[in-house]
């Protein structure tokens, strides 16, 4: 089998060049199209402004020709031309009878429009579409109609067409070329970072420097940091537990040894029962040990999953209960419950730890003839579990540091690992809870609190 190949992720540069493209295409194409329509109708009214102009000043020639000669006319007047080009024009000039005074060649010998049309109109021409002009003298005796061939026109208009496509065209690919230039010298400082960060050991978990990154990019950066600081915090934490359960592991199993060599060499049937009790104990220290530090794995294994189990803590507390009911007995303690119905939103693996860490820890350190109570209810949105008991107490100045991996309060002489408030508080903070430490009923021993938003 083949390994597939990996995805190709998007280009950042090739998005944003793309789009910046084709925003500054469909901008300039648009400008260009608004300034041709624009120039075309500008020049029209030039045009026709210069229709107006050439036929006034035609029909005053011809007005003075006709003074000064007479009706009878040359035959170079009668065929009057103009020079071609975008403004040529040809006319016909009319008196009132009819007859026609000047005349330019290849015009019919018939009025272009009615002699009744004053203004501006449109007429054909051989076949062709021209716009005209017509006018009377001021004594209404001559009659000019001037008309512009709307090819000519035209030209004009697709002349500057072609002008503005090739200078779109040209504006385009610098701008293609500028846009490419600056996009390269912005995501610059990016690749720069990210190959710093290539460069790195894997031990190296420092922050990423900040100081010349975009103002856009920095939340990124300050979250991978963050996510660095939490992981070398994680890399710290895992050392320091392998450090501190390797060293507490040896204990029990020197324990186990020595027991066993003492096993060996035992004198009596009594020496070696008595070893083999040691023995057992020593075995099961460590089996709790390391049924803690599974729990604790387990616990910190959760951390970021979201819980969407509804777990009742009145349910929980009962089967602590019972499966504490033994325990309990065997050193004389009453163990009470008072569950009040009380739901919260969790892992119910990780809860009946938290629960069942909490009662064995209220039952190891309360003496015979003490009490346990295990309690759950819920008021206000908030669901709590608490655990009191009529043991020695916790000190104040105690309080918190209890909570620390492989903590013992000095002088305490009850076989244990130091893990299970550790376990208490982690699953407690995967869960959003808050773990309080008071004063028992009476002014005596240690309650323990957890509480939880309730479902």
């Amino acid at each position: 089998m083949t390994a597939a190949a990996p995805a190709r992720g998007w280009s950042l540069r090739r998005r944003l060049l793309g789009l910046l493209v084709l925003s500054s295409t469909i901008l300039l194409s648009g400008s260009a199209m608004l300034f041709y329509l624009d120039a075309r109708d500008a020049s029209q009214k030039l045009f026709d402004a210069a229709l107006r102009e050439s036929a006034a000043l035609i029909l005053q020639l011809a007005q003075h020709e006709i003074e000064e000669h007479g009706p009878s006319l040359g035959v170079s007047l009668m065929h009057a031309e103009t020079r071609a080009g975008p403004f040529a024009f040809r006319y016909q000039i009319w008196t009132e009878d009819m007859r026609s005074a000047y005349r330019s060649a290849n015009l019919p010998t018939t009025p272009l429009m009615p002699l009744a049309t004053e203004g501006f109109d449109w007429a054909t021409v051989n076949g062709q579409r021209w716009r005209a002009y017509s006018t009377w003298n001021a004594r209404h005796s001559l009659q000019i109609q001037i008309v512009q061939s709307l090819s000519d026109r035209r030209s004009l208009a697709n002349d500057t067409l072609l002008r503005l496509v090739v200078a779109t065209a040209c504006l385009l690919v610098l701008a293609l070329g500028s846009m490419a230039w600056i996009l390269t010298l912005t995501i610059r400082p990016l690749r720069r970072t990210a190959g710093h960060v290539a460069d790195r050991s894997p031990d190296d978990l420092q922050p990423v420097d900040e100081r010349d990154a975009p103002r856009e990019v920095r939340p990124l950066l300050t979250a991978l940091n963050q996510l660095l600081g939490r992981v070398r915090d994680t890399l710290a934490a895992e050392r320091r537990f392998t450090a501190d359960a390797s060293h507490e592991l040896r204990t029990p199993l020197a324990a186990i040894r020595a027991n066993a060599q003492v096993l060996l060499s035992a004198r009596d049937v009594a020496e070696r029962e008595r070893t083999a009790r040691d023995l057992l104990d020593s075995v099961d220290r460590g089996t709790r040990l390391i049924e803690q530090l599974l729990a604790m794995a387990r616990a910190d294994a959760q951390a970021g999953v979201s819980a969407q189990e509804i777990v009742p803590l009145d349910d929980i507390a009962r089967n602590q209960q019972l499966e504490h009911a033994v325990a309990a007995a065997r050193k004389g303690i009453a163990l009470h419950l008072d569950a009040e119905p009380a739901c919260v939103r969790g892992v119910a693996s990780l809860l009946t730890a938290l629960a069942r860490n909490l009662v064995d820890n209220a039952i190891r350190y309360t003496p015979q003839g003490g009490v346990v109570r295990i309690g759950t209810g819920a008021h206000d949105g908030v669901a709590q579990l608490s655990v009191c008991d009529t043991g020695p107490g916790i000190p104040p100045g105690e309080r918190e540091r209890i909570f620390e991996r492989f903590y013992r309060i000095p002088g305490n002489d009850e076989p244990g690992s130091g893990l299970g408030l550790s376990i208490v508080r982690r699953i407690a903070e995967l869960h959003a809870a808050d773990v309080a430490i008071g004063t028992g009923e009476d002014g005596r021993g240690t309650r323990i609190t957890v509480r939880f938003k309730a479902a």
